[in-house]
Formats: C-alpha cells, sequence, structure tokens
C-alpha cells in the first residue's frame, strides 16, 4: 500500500482506483494549505486587531515625543484647516498597519524559519521600505531630512514591532518552504531598472509630481534605491518553487504585497498637503505596474536558464 500511494506497484485496476484516491487526497490537502491563511484571519482576527493597536499606539506615542508634524511650505490639506489632522491620522494609521496585518497571513506560510524570524524579516522588510520611502517627501516638498528621518525611524520601528507581534500570535513554527535560487545579479538590474524606467515615464510624460528636474542626481538614487530594495522584499517575501506561473508570482508580490501597501502608504501625502488625489494614484499604478512586470522578467529569465541547464 505504501509503495502504491508513492507511485509504485503493478497497474492493475485495483491500483487504478487507489491511484486516484491518492490524487484526491493530494489535491484535498493542496486546497486546505491554500485556505490557511484565511483560516488565520478568521481564526486570529482578535490577535491581530490586538496586534494592530498595540503598534499604532508605539506610533502615535513616539511621534509624539520624537517627530512631530512637519510643516510643510505647501498649502495645508483639508485636514488640517478643518483641525481634523489628528483623528483623521489616527484612522489613516490603523488603515495602514490593519492593510500590513492582512498581508502577512496571506503570506507567511511561504516564508521559512520560526514565528518571530517570520515576524522579523516581515518587519525589516516593510519598515525599511517605509524608511526609505519617506525621503521623497523631502524632495518634493523641500521640508527638513532630519525631520523626515525623525518621522522615517519612528514609523520604521512601529512597522518592525507589528511584525514581530504578527509572526509571535498569527506565525506558524517549522513550516519548510522549497527556496528558490539566491538573490541573482540579472534581478538587481531588471526590477529596479524597470521601477525607474516607470517612474520616470511618470515624471516626463504624465507629469506626476516630483523633483527630477531641480534635483535630478537625488531622484534617480533614491528611485534606484527604492527599486534595489523591493527587490531584496522579493526574495524575502515571497519564497516559493516555481509552481505557479511566472505571471501569477508576479500578480501576487506586485499587485497583493507590494501594491496594496503602496496604495495606502502613498495617500498619507493627502493628510499633510493640498495635492491631486489621481497624481497620487496615477503614481501607485505606474509603480504597482512596473514592479510587477519587473518581476514577472525576472521569473521569465529564470525558467528560461532553468530549461536550458536541463
Amino acid at each position: 500500500m505504501n509503495d502504491l500511494m508513492v507511485g509504485k506497484g503493478p497497474v492493475i485496476p485495483e491500483n487504478i482506483v487507489l491511484t486516484g484516491q491518492k490524487n484526491f487526497f493530494y489535491r484535498l490537502v493542496r486546497c486546505y494549505k491554500k485556505e490557511d491563511s484565511m483560516f488565520i484571519l478568521k481564526t486570529h482576527w482578535r490577535k491581530i486587531f490586538l496586534a494592530v493597536l498595540a503598534a499604532v499606539l508605539v506610533d502615535v506615542f513616539l511621534h509624539r515625543l520624537f517627530a512631530p508634524r512637519i510643516e510643510y511650505n505647501s498649502p495645508p490639506s483639508v485636514f488640517i484647516e478643518k483641525g481634523l489632522f489628528l483623528p483623521a491620522a489616527g484612522i489613516a494609521l490603523i488603515i495602514w498597519f490593519g492593510t500590513l496585518a492582512i498581508i502577512f497571513p496571506l503570506i507567511q506560510m511561504n516564508l521559512s524559519g520560526t514565528r518571530i524570524m517570520k515576524g522579523w524579516r516581515y518587519g525589516i522588510a516593510f519598515g525599511v521600505l517605509c524608511f526609505l520611502s519617506i525621503f521623497e517627501m523631502s524632495l518634493i516638498f523641500d521640508s527638513l531630512l532630519a525631520d523626515e528621518l525623525r518621522t522615517s525611524v519612528v514609523d520604521g520601528i512601529s512597522i518592525l514591532l507589528l511584525g514581530l507581534l504578527l509572526g509571535r500570535l498569527t506565525g506558524t513554527e517549522g513550516h519548510y518552504v522549497s527556496r528558490r535560487t539566491n538573490l541573482r545579479w540579472i534581478s538587481i538590474i531588471i526590477i529596479p531598472l524597470l521601477f525607474t524606467m516607470g517612474r520616470y515615464f511618470g515624471y516626463g510624460i504624465v507629469h506626476i509630481m516630483s523633483a527630477y528636474s531641480e534635483k535630478p542626481i537625488a531622484t534617480l538614487l533614491w528611485t534606484l534605491g527604492i527599486g534595489g530594495w523591493i527587490t531584496i522584499m522579493y526574495y524575502w517575501l515571497l519564497r516559493e518553487t516555481n509552481q505557479k506561473t511566472s505571471l501569477v508570482q508576479a500578480f501576487r508580490f506586485g499587485v497583493q504585497i507590494f501594491g496594496s501597501y503602496w496604495l495606502i502608504y502613498n495617500l498619507f501625502v493627502l493628510l499633510f498637503v493640498r495635492v491631486s488625489v489621481l497624481d497620487v494614484f496615477l503614481r501607485v499604478i505606474i509603480d504597482v505596474l512596473s514592479v510587477t512586470v519587473g518581476v514577472w522578467g525576472v521569473n521569465e529569465l529564470s525558467r528560461v536558464k532553468t530549461v536550458q541547464k536541463a
């Protein structure tokens, strides 16, 4: 019987029936694994809520101590004019951290290591992305770099705390994941290059907000840096085998993981300054498409090289 269940034994009608049963149970197990993320969301939603609430409270506390609201030279947002900044910022923080909390159960089964290591990796990935991203505010709105640095450190620490709490409270222990190959030089080139090309298409053709004319070198370095870190995030957070198509993997990372976070993060600018909502959405759409195409290209090249080696 054991030999039959691994595909051995004589081919007779009885074995064909058992093999069909084996395939059914195999598909059933795979289906159950696909539902693990939803199971975690349904059974641990209280823990997820507490993790989000704790991270939000820590973020607010640290902001009050070390990173008060930055005054920009641009026209203030309607929330500031109406005296609604604090409640709006609180709601926005809950949505921002809540989005991160929902993403974690969807991908943590693809991460190897202990619960704490999963949370640590997750927190660092998005914490550093937040730290690097916020410097664009200084480039565009000429705010003091020191002020943006304090803000980015506070938010990065809060996101790291959120990741650790999510890993400790909702993560799974000892789940083995077949790792993909190590970070390849082609990935380091393709994803940042496409992200930069998409951004400069937005700067020059779509005319989204930027400082690429006034601060060309700083803007280029920032864009390449963000693209490089997104590449590292992809290899940290989506370590799957090649069981899924390149397009599915690209969609999962570019839209589900990166895109959902990137949308909420970029909407934060509406709390501080009066800017075009369309500009924010166009910026996010261009970035998400660039990252998705970049990941798809990397996966396709990796598959071609694998086939050639075989």
